[in-house]
């Protein structure tokens, strides 16, 4: 008898999840929102697959932060030789950037993980680091409906993640 024993982090798994062509699609509404060679900051970037489709496609001034060492190292190994600034901040802390200094601020599948007051705290320093002119695009699951077009996604080949990323998340989303 033989025991197969897999040693694989969540960090690492999440990050093979946002290669999936579903993720992308999931992503391509913030994506076409950045206008090119922008200064983007990406809240809770985990594994950095929002900064790569930035960096490649809107050759976009980006910084990730996020307050997992383990996602970041996932990130520096995505986005290994792109110039790009990655950031490991505290939970609750301030954000250590200068005032007004993002022209846009993503924050993709965050907020429905966090407290009320948490979120508040987590836009009111984002609000702090936009620019005048800024926005903040927020991208978050809504946990509702399992859809044909759903159904579809989960059946094509290199989507299976889908359905686990769907179950993972809908308890969350819909409080949210």
């Amino acid at each position: 008898r033989y025991i197969m024993k897999i040693n694989i982090s969540f960090s690492s798994f999440f990050s093979n999840v946002q290669e999936a062509p579903w993720y992308v699609e999931f992503l391509e509404p913030v994506v076409s929102q950045i206008p090119p060679f922008t200064k983007v900051l990406d809240i809770g970037t985990g594994s950095g697959k929002l900064l790569q489709l930035l960096l490649n496609e809107k050759n976009s001034d980006c910084t990730g932060i996020d307050i997992s060492s383990s996602m970041l190292a996932e990130a520096e190994k995505k986005l290994k030789g792109m110039a790009v600034s990655l950031v490991q901040v505290t939970s609750g802390a301030a954000f250590p950037f200068q005032s007004a200094g993002f022209d846009e601020i993503c924050i993709c599948n965050v907020l429905f993980n966090l407290s009320v007051a948490e979120q508040k705290f987590l836009l009111n320093q984002s609000l702090e680091v936009l620019k005048e002119k800024g926005r903040i695009i927020i991208l978050s699951p809504t946990g509702k409906g399992f859809t044909i077009a759903g159904l579809r996604k989960l059946l094509k080949r290199h989507n299976k993640s889908f359905g686990l990323w769907y179950m993972l998340t809908r308890k969350s989303a819909r409080k949210y």
